[in-house]
């Protein structure tokens, strides 16, 4: 199942992206912040990047 939300941001008031951003910001931050917070990004993001991969090969 995918657990991945989308948000349109056309769909929401620009008071509301903005608090979307800050919010996405501090995660970000946050997560740098961490031990080894910068190497899990970058894992995460290539596995990310395979699954994206994988599904256009069904295409």
């Amino acid at each position: 199942m995918d657990s991945i939300p989308h948000i349109h941001l056309d769909e929401i008031s620009p008071e509301t992206a903005k608090m979307l951003a800050r919010g996405c910001k501090q995660l970000y931050l946050n997560i740098i912040a961490m031990p080894n917070g910068r190497a899990i990004l970058d894992a995460e993001w290539e596995a990310y990047q395979q699954r994206k991969k994988g599904e256009n090969k069904n295409d």
